[in-house]
């Protein structure tokens, strides 16, 4: 039987990952938002489509934070695939002591780590609670995308 990684730590993991996601995001998105800021035809007002709610919106916000979810979306699928693709750990999982691996132990390719990223937007429902019942009935200790990718958490 595996030596899974117990669900304290993977909290921790994903916790610390989307600290270091969040400061970069925030970096890259920073001179976004004071150009926004600073020229008015980008700060400019667009009117809710609905006309009795008349609400006067900021567009280049608008604009701000639909560039933002993208690059959050990029960044994430970036940071977990290359890490967990090329090592099998990211930066939180490697504070921890944690790592993951394909099933038969083997580490896990890009493809793996892809597939796995791209469930987390599944996974990641409510906080990960979505992904956090998942793994509490699941004899591996797998979330959804670990069921996908054919992965386990284990400690390194």
């Amino acid at each position: 039987m595996a030596d899974y990684a117990t669900d304290g730590s993977r909290i921790v993991a994903i916790i610390v990952d989307l600290i270091i996601l969040s400061v970069v995001s925030f970096i890259i998105a920073l001179p976004f938002g004071t150009l926004t800021l600073t020229f008015p035809f980008i700060f400019s007002y667009t009117r809710s489509l609905a006309p009795s709610n008349a609400i006067f919106v900021p567009s280049g916000v608008l604009y701000m934070l639909l560039t933002s979810g993208v690059l959050d979306l990029l960044l994430m699928l970036l940071y977990f695939t290359y890490f967990e693709g090329t090592s099998g750990q990211t930066l939180g999982k490697k504070i921890k002591g944690i790592k993951v691996v394909k099933e038969n132990g083997d580490p896990p390719s890009l493809v793996d780590a892809l597939i796995r990223t791209i469930l987390r937007i599944i996974d990641g429902i409510a906080f990960y609670l979505v992904g956090f019942i998942v793994i509490q009935v699941s004899e591996k200790k797998q979330r959804l995308g670990d069921k996908a990718a054919g992965t386990i958490v284990v400690n390194a």
